[in-house]
């Protein structure tokens, strides 16, 4: 094999994580990258549905940085909804990478959704 393959094989079973300080909880470990075997069942678990995806994604990233344990496997998708959005906000945002999500991704949607408004409330006022 090419040194190249090599090279591609060698970052196999290797992780990239962030540790979190989260409001009364702690630290806490999300990963930042995931297999593209994990990122495509993560997707077709989500089926489009936005009810779950941030648990979903929370729930397939989030770990304890002393055991590498998926700490949040042991909740339900419901159990995870309920979580203040001050401890689940700092994890997402993190954990967005992991599914190929970049800030800038997002601030386009929001400008797209903002154009769309806008263009909504004009064609409203000229009727």
């Amino acid at each position: 094999m090419s040194k190249l393959v090599n090279a591609f094989l060698g970052t196999v079973g290797k992780k990239s994580s962030q540790i979190v300080d989260v409001p009364e909880v702690g630290k806490v470990g999300v990963l930042t990258s995931m297999t593209l075997q994990l990122r495509a069942e993560y997707f077709a678990e989500r089926k489009d549905n936005d009810k779950i995806a941030n648990a979903l994604l929370l729930q397939k990233t989030v770990f304890d940085p002393e055991t590498d344990e998926l700490i949040l496997k042991k909740l339900s998708l419901e159990d995870i909804n309920n979580l203040p959005t001050y401890v689940t906000d700092p994890l997402v945002r993190v954990a967005l990478k992991a599914i190929g999500v970049t800030p800038e991704m997002i601030a386009q949607q929001v400008n797209k959704e903002a154009e769309s408004e806008e263009l909504k409330n004009s064609a409203n006022d000229q009727s």
